[in-house]
């Protein structure tokens, strides 16, 4: 799998996010912050630029947060948004670099499934199901292609990120469809944007 690159868009990912989809972007990631109980570690794949990030140490400060990005630059602007005393590990990386000799009470993967071709999968959440503590909450928060109109819009968000920071894939994969099949149980889900942006609340 290539190693992508979003540092090249990382000073302005957030501003583009809020141009397309308003506040839509970041009200659904934030939607089932309300479920993490004030202990919990925390694991959170993909962060980006650290919005919600700041959002939820500052909701729940006793969190214990490894936070994993393969962005240098999306984590630097992550550190600017924080005070020190919070409780976070940055770990420049991606999934493989999940600290083993932790397991954790939730999972955030917000915009992160999108990124793989769809046999990668599989193997992506069997090492996040051995990372996680029976019972704990994955909190997922992606794109769906239900109508014409949002398989055109990906189209031209995937030839745009396959532009400008190499990624992989072509196409939206079956994400919800991989992590059923995997086990995981769905809790709660919220669709935002008419329909496009879906959160889903899973429990190990």
């Amino acid at each position: 799998m290539k190693f992508n690159d979003f540092d090249r868009i990382a000073f302005v990912y957030d501003l583009l996010a809020k141009l397309v989809f308003g506040g839509d972007i970041i009200n659904s990631q934030r939607f089932f912050l309300n479920r993490i109980e004030g202990s919990s570690k925390v694991l959170i794949l993909g962060g980006g630029s650290g919005q919600l990030l700041a959002e939820l140490v500052k909701a729940k400060p006793s969190c214990e947060v490894w936070y994993i990005e393969a962005s240098q630059k999306m984590i630097s602007l992550s550190e600017k948004k924080l005070k020190k005393e919070f409780n976070i590990h940055f770990i420049h990386g991606t999934e493989q670099d999940i600290p083993s000799s932790k397991k954790y009470d939730i999972l955030i993967t917000n915009f992160y499934l999108d990124l793989f071709i769809h046999h990668q999968l599989t193997n992506i959440i069997i090492k996040l199901q051995s990372s996680m503590k029976p019972g704990a909450l994955w909190i997922v928060t992606d794109f769906v292609k239900e109508k014409r109109w949002q398989v055109i819009m990906l189209k031209v968000m995937y030839w745009f990120f396959r532009i400008t920071c190499n990624i992989e894939s072509r196409q939206l994969p079956e994400w919800s469809k991989s992590v059923e099949q995997a086990g995981m149980k769905e809790v709660d889900s919220k669709t935002f944007y008419s329909g496009f942006i879906k959160t889903v609340l899973y429990q190990f």
